[in-house]
């Protein structure tokens, strides 16, 4: 049976300014709602949860990514300050999965996506799910609709 993997970045707004995040993983087992799980997995007040993406690991996983986006001041003290998002790698357009997926590289991902989805939001509900700050953050940066197309 193909072990399932649940991985959940918790992002919000760093003390003075940027992005922090901590990174969760754990098994999704027993039919548990990969949704459930990944609410269960992060850390501080989530007011936005997002299914980034999926990926294969060599391993024979299949990993599912979520984006937990947390009310401003609820990360722990461990979350890690978000260094300057690494570029998207190069893909062949009909083999999407990079043939070296780095740590960062889910969460880029996805950041990027939500970035795409609240510049096209027309009801507001992201908006404000992100607050008026986390806004800021995320039209700061680059959109990407988060698929690949074939060319």
């Amino acid at each position: 049976m193909t072990r399932v993997t649940v991985e959940s970045f918790s992002v919000g707004l760093a003390p003075g300014e940027g992005l922090a995040f901590v990174r969760e993983e754990g098994e999704l087992r027993d039919g548990v709602n990969p949704d459930v799980r990944a609410r269960a997995l992060g850390r501080g007040e989530t007011t936005l949860l997002h299914s980034t993406s999926w990926r294969w690991e060599p391993d024979g996983r299949i990993v599912l990514t979520y984006l937990a986006w947390t009310r401003d001041g609820t990360l722990p003290s461990d979350a890690r300050r978000l260094p300057r998002l690494p570029p998207p790698a190069p893909t062949d357009p009909l083999h999407p999965r990079p043939a070296e997926i780095r740590e960062l590289d889910p969460l880029a991902h996805g950041l990027r996506h939500l970035s795409f989805l609240l510049a096209t939001s027309r009801d507001g509900a992201l908006a404000a799910a992100l607050g008026p700050k986390g806004v800021a953050a995320l039209s700061a940066m680059e959109a990407d609709v988060g698929g690949e197309l074939p060319r």
